[in-house]
Formats: structure tokens, C-alpha cells, sequence
């Protein structure tokens, strides 16, 4: 079978899509499958990263990873399709797994389809496009439908994106879970504490310092702003507190704003982005994981990376009782899952983990045994693979 990845989000971008991108193309091409990966450029390291998959070929888009590039949607599309028309007639695969509501929208405007596509759907493309009124927004509607339409599967990150799924009218024989897999270090590689030190001293915290974490994008829905406002009431509890916000986005200059605003400025630390193989040393350091995730601007969290990785490293999860964080975190045995929206029951869970550090150890145990039997980087490449076979041989 040959098989081809068409996604517009790749490493070096930082984000679970890019991620989860790379993990499928690694893990398929090292199963033996044929495959090739269209993907954005974004500067001289996609060279390295494409290094590394030895397996496939990676073939990058000129601009398409742009800043600029990136807020004209139409320039996008045009771009990918072109690209993606040209990539289909050189390398003829039978089948295309298309990733990200950008390749679905690309996807979706083909005029016939002389491969087999396959869609992986995490579910704010649903939620922008089929629920959101704006007229640009609505347009997208109708590639992204046709796609979904002629998709011989549909792979939904959760069983929460498979409801959107079908309530957009998609049938349900249609869908399939498969939960996005965590890699094997994550699981077993040990801390190493000179690193957790170096970062510590870089950072500017305290060895006696409690540490919570979010390792996001800092936008509204990772919730990171809602923690800041909780804050002052866990400092009262815990005056030696930093809050660590790992990550990049627009909003960092808002919320630091929003930080000083709530007297808790010298309590929270602002990273930027992290580099993947550095998240490791981030969570081993910190003593609670912690993301509110809430519905915000038409988008939800499929099943988000991170807090797997956070349960994966031992650590107990503080969640938003929203969106696929209902099946990343098992409340009162992994982490808690918290109304997003309410400050007061987002600091008293914090304070209750802090206070009890044994709870805590015991939720974050818990959490790395789940993973180990559900949510492995394994596990997410075997269903791949069998749902691939399948859709060969119907």
C-alpha cells in the first residue's frame, strides 16, 4: 500500500497535531507501509526533523508554516491544493490520511478522488465550521462535508469527537476511535534531576518552591488565564507557588497583564515555546499538571496531549470537565476534572493536591498505568495499521 500523510501542521511547529503528526508518520513507515508526508516548511530545521524518518519521504510546502502565510486562509488552500494535486500525480498513492482542518478543507475541494481517503478528526473543525455563523466559517462547511462524505473512514481522537461526528450527521459505521498514543519515553525514560535543576535555575524557582504546570498554547481554552485568577487564593495556602506556563501564542502578553492585575505577577512564569524532547524534564518538575480546558471561540480539545503525557510522567492532572479531557482524566483516580469557569473550585483542587502530597503521588501512579494501557504511541499505530488493512481488503 502506499500511503500518504497530508497534514498542515509538522515538527519543528510546536502543537499535538504536529505531534501526532510526525508519531503516524514515523510509527507507519517503520511498519513497513510505503509512505510520504506533504507537510509545511517552516525554516531550516524541518531538514533535521525530516532526518529522522528514514522510512519516508517528506516533501515540504514553501511558505505554507509562514506566520503570514498562515492569516490568509485562502492563500492556504490554494497553496496546499496545488501542492497536494501535484504530490498525488507524482507519487500515486491508494490511499490519503488527511490531518488538520486545513488539509480536510484542501481535501474536500479535489473534483474526484483516485485514492482512498481517510480523515483523522480531532473536533475543533467541527466545531468552527458547522457551528459557528460566520459567513467564512460557513463556506468551509461544504469541502469539509464532501470530504467527510467520501472518506471511507473517519477517526475520531475520542469517543467525544465521535459524537460531534455524528452530530453533524455522519454515520456512525463510519467512525473510528483511536486515541493519540504517547511515546515510550514519556513512559520510561527516568527523570534526570540535573536537567529539572538547570531548568529551575533558569527559570528562577526555588527549590523549596510547589510548581504547577500547563504545557499549551497560551489561548483561553488551554485555560491558563482562569488558573492566573484562581492564584490568589491558592497563595494564601502557598505562599512558596510558581505557576510555570510552557508554551507560545498571542495571548502571553494579555495574561501576564491579567497576572500583575491579580497581585500574583511574581508567581507565575512564562517559558515561551519548549522544544518536544524538553517537555519531559518540565513535567518531572512539576508537581501538578494542570489545564482547565473550556469551550472557547468555537473550539473544544479532542483528547489533549498533554495531560496524557502529564499522567504519563506521574504527575496528578487538574482538567476542564470538557471535551475529551472527560477520557484523559478518570475523576478522584488520575487527577480531577474541574468546572473551567468556576476560580473557586479550580484552586481548592489545587490547594487539596498541594496539601496532600501522598493523594497526589497516588493520582499521579494511577494516571501512568492508564496510559500504559490505553493511550501508548503503540497502541495508536497497531489500530492505524489494522484500520489501513481493513480498508484494503473490505
Amino acid at each position: 500500500m502506499r500511503l500518504l500523510i497530508y497534514t498542515h501542521e509538522f515538527p519543528p511547529f510546536l502543537g499535538g497535531l504536529a505531534t501526532t503528526s510526525y508519531k503516524l508518520a514515523k510509527g507507519l513507515s517503520e511498519s513497513g507501509l510505503k509512505l510520504c508526508v506533504l507537510a509545511p516548511g517552516y525554516s531550516r530545521k524541518d531538514k533535521d526533523i525530516d532526518k529522522t524518518l528514514k522510512n519516508c519521504k517528506v516533501t515540504r510546502i514553501p511558505f505554507l508554516g509562514k506566520k503570514w502565510v498562515r492569516k490568509i486562509p485562502f492563500l492556504q488552500y490554494l497553496i496546499g491544493f496545488l501542492f497536494l494535486s501535484k504530490t498525488i500525480l507524482r507519487y500515486r498513492p491508494e490511499t490519503v490520511l488527511f490531518i488538520t482542518e486545513e488539509a480536510e478543507v484542501v481535501g474536500g475541494l479535489f473534483p474526484f478522488f483516485n485514492f482512498k481517503p481517510i480523515v483523522r478528526v480531532a473536533g475543533s473543525g467541527i466545531t468552527t465550521c458547522f457551528l459557528d455563523n460566520k459567513i467564512n466559517k460557513m463556506l468551509l462547511r461544504f469541502p469539509i462535508r464532501r470530504l467527510y462524505r467520501k472518506a471511507h473512514r473517519i477517526v475520531a481522537v475520542s469517543n467525544y469527537t465521535k459524537e460531534l461526528l455524528r452530530s453533524i450527521n455522519i454515520p456512525e459505521e463510519k467512525i473510528t476511535v483511536i486515541y493519540n498514543g504517547v511515546e515510550n519515553q514519556m513512559l520510561y525514560k527516568e527523570p534526570d534531576p540535573k536537567n529539572i535543576e538547570s531548568i529551575k535555575r533558569e527559570l528562577g524557582i526555588k527549590e523549596s518552591e510547589k510548581i504547577l504546570l500547563t504545557v499549551a498554547r497560551v489561548l483561553p481554552r488551554k485555560g491558563q488565564d482562569m488558573v492566573i485568577k484562581a492564584l490568589p487564593k491558592v497563595v494564601k495556602r502557598f505562599p512558596d507557588l510558581k505557576y510555570v506556563i510552557a508554551g507560545e501564542g498571542r495571548y502571553i502578553k494579555k495574561f501576564k497583564k491579567l497576572a500583575e492585575e491579580n497581585g500574583v505577577g511574581e508567581h507565575v512564569v512564562f517559558t515561551g515555546g519548549i522544544p518536544h524532547e524538553r517537555t519531559i524534564d518540565f513535567y518531572d518538575m512539576c508537581d501538578v499538571f494542570i489545564m482547565p480546558n473550556r469551550f472557547w471561540n468555537n473550539k473544544v480539545e479532542g483528547l489533549p496531549n498533554a495531560i496524557l503525557e502529564g499522567s504519563a510522567r506521574g504527575k496528578p492532572i487538574i482538567a476542564g470537565a470538557h471535551g475529551g479531557s472527560k477520557e484523559a482524566v478518570k475523576h478522584g483516580i488520575t487527577g480531577y476534572l474541574v468546572n473551567p469557569e468556576n476560580t473557586d473550585e479550580i484552586a481548592n483542587t489545587i490547594v487539596e493536591l498541594l496539601g496532600d502530597e501522598k493523594k497526589a503521588k497516588q493520582m499521579g501512579q494511577n494516571g501512568r498505568l492508564m496510559v500504559k494501557s490505553m493511550f501508548t504511541e503503540e497502541c495508536m499505530i497497531k489500530n492505524f495499521i489494522r484500520l489501513l488493512k481493513e480498508d484494503q481488503n473490505p
